[in-house]
């Protein structure tokens, strides 16, 4: 199993660069010629095919030390990729489009994870019931019951906030006067805070939001997997970033991590239960049915080769602008924000 290294968000960037210094990135500190990476990200489970790649040794196969450096939320991962502290980062195109807009060019996305927002809202059962929603219910009315909660988010700008705001905007709610945005740094903080009451609802990948359900206090109101956002369903979510300088530097270890990415998802797909014990310790579950549950929720969702396709990133980012969820540059074209150059497409 590979090595946790958890890092909060204030030590994260510090801690980040105290483990550059154990290797050469670009000549391969690694031992044996291989080439090291190091990957900034939060545990989640449609990063399976990370934590597969791993343990399975494909990474090693292809030449590559692969070290995996787990921060609280995706505001680090980028954070860490910009500064040049990791070369591989699960980020987003409102990520690039945010950088771009502060004059930053330095990241672009090579490998495509998720086409569909895979965000789950929770919401405290007693809540719901006293809201009078189901699963069941109209999304405009599960939506609208938001009003007036307490609404927990990892950290303002991330995409548990962002989106969050846009469901609240979709249905006429104000984000700054119809409900409180809590932020609370990570998945097991919000997950503990919505059993203690602490908070009424949240959304954020599975697993957390099913482990709220299957042990009782909490109900999954808009299940992101399912795609029932109609807006998110065929929506290029989640993507591989990377440096430019790094890539440009490093074309085979590019071509070789995404290789890598690509074998490891074929085995996600196949073979989702045996995945789902595989990567239990990965995601930080405690319960196996609820990750097997996870990973099959997420089978749907992950691109199989990494390739990014052109017409779906438009619409993309065509949504991403119509619905606040990304300001700045939205080019579409190969190259601005995204490339297949680095992998077999």
């Amino acid at each position: 199993m590979r090595v946790k290294i958890v890092l909060s968000v204030a030590v994260a960037t510090t801690a980040l660069a105290l483990a550059a210094c154990g290797g050469d990135d670009e000549e391969g500190g690694g031992g044996g010629g291989l080439t090291d990476i190091k990957v900034a990200s939060a545990p989640n489970a449609f990063l399976s095919a990370l934590y597969v790649a791993q343990d399975d040794g494909l990474f090693e196969k292809e030449g590559l030390n692969v070290e995996v450096v787990e921060v609280s939320s995706g505001n680090d991962s980028i954070s860490a990729l910009a500064s040049g502290q990791a070369q591989y980062a699960d980020v987003g195109f409102e990520d690039l489009m945010e950088l771009r807009e502060e004059g930053d060019d330095s990241v672009i996305l090579v490998h495509d994870i998720l086409d569909r927002v895979t965000l789950t809202l929770v919401m405290r059962k007693e809540v719901a019931d006293r809201k009078g929603v189901s699963p069941d219910s109209p999304l405009e009315e599960r939506l609208k019951a938001l009003e007036g909660l307490k609404i927990g988010i990892t950290s303002p700008g991330s995409p548990s906030d962002t989106y969050t705001q846009f469901y609240l905007r979709s249905v006429g709610l104000n984000p700054e006067r119809d409900v409180d945005i809590i932020p609370l740094d990570s998945a097991p903080a919000l997950l503990a805070a919505l059993e203690e009451g602490q908070i009424d609802a949240y959304q954020l990948s599975p697993p957390t939001p099913y482990v709220a359900a299957e042990e009782g206090f909490g109900i999954v109101l808009v299940d992101g997997p399912k795609g029932e956002v109609p807006e998110f369903e065929n929506f290029s979510y989640t993507a591989w970033g990377t440096t430019r300088s790094w890539a440009e530097d490093n074309p085979e270890a590019a071509k070789a991590f995404s290789r890598a990415i690509a074998k490891a998802t074929e085995k996600v797909k196949s073979s989702p239960d045996q995945v789902s014990e595989q990567v239990l310790d990965d995601i930080g579950g405690q319960d196996p049915a609820v990750i097997r549950r996870t990973v099959k929720a997420i089978v749907p969702a992950l691109n199989p080769d990494g390739c990014f396709d052109p017409k779906l990133v438009k619409s993309t980012l065509d949504t991403m602008v119509k619905n606040g969820l990304g300001e700045g540059d939205a080019d579409p074209a190969e190259g601005k924000l995204w490339s297949n150059k680095y992998n077999d497409c």
